[in-house]
């Protein structure tokens, strides 16, 4: 009986020291398998990107910075700033206008100079109307602007707030889910994705040297 015993308890020790063994024969080539896989690289290549200092400074700018902290702001904030500019606006209105451009001809003739003669002038509705729009408000306003940067300044501006690119990063830095809108949260959804995965989550719980140790004692 105890013979039997001695038997039936030594044939069961090899029969689960033989389980063991398989078991961790797949271990092991389920780590190898996963090691080689480009889900495993691609995974790898992320999680560097994930904790690189570069990534995590542009994740908390985009996120955390204000629309109003911007250059983009600061460009709208400006022109708004300039639009409400009563003398300027009617200065651009002027510039484009009819009697200015007449007026401006006619001051590059010879005729200009009869404006100083007052009977050549009153005998003249053409040189009276020169003359009364030389003396009027609108064209001391002209003169006012004329030689300031604020007419350049609201055309470049205008100019610059109406590229596609402008109006682009408008869009983007006036949208508080911007961070959603990027490719860089796409690669983190991706890694999160990954990082879920069976197979991902059975490698990184492995102890390399563990593995190679059993490879070891299974060749």
């Amino acid at each position: 009986m105890n013979c039997l015993k001695k038997l039936f308890s030594k044939w069961f020790s090899c029969e689960k020291k033989e389980s063991c063994t398989l078991d961790d024969k797949e271990r092991v080539a389920r780590y190898r398998e996963v090691e080689n896989s480009a889900e495993l690289k691609e995974y790898l290549e992320l999680d560097k990107l994930m904790m690189s200092e570069e990534f995590r400074r542009k994740k908390y700018n985009l996120q955390k910075k204000d629309f109003k902290m911007t250059d983009t702001y600061a460009v709208a904030s400006r022109y708004k700033e300039l639009l409400h500019n009563e003398e300027l606006q009617r200065f651009l209105e002027l510039e484009e206008s009819t009697r200015l451009k007449k007026f401006l001809a006619f001051k590059a003739t010879k005729d200009y100079a009869k404006l100083k003669n007052e009977k050549a002038v009153s005998q003249s509705e053409d040189l009276q109307r020169m003359a009364n729009f030389e003396r009027s408000d609108e064209y001391k306003l002209y003169l006012k602007y004329l030689d300031t940067e604020l007419p350049k300044e609201y055309k470049a501006l205008v100019a610059k707030m109406d590229t596609p690119e402008y109006k682009k990063d408008y869009a983007f830095w006036n949208n508080p889910n911007r961070w959603k809108t990027t490719d860089e949260y796409q690669q983190e959804v991706r890694y999160k994705q990954l990082a879920k995965r069976a197979d991902i989550v059975f490698y990184l719980s492995q102890d390399p040297k563990e593995i190679a140790r059993l490879e070891k004692e299974n060749k």
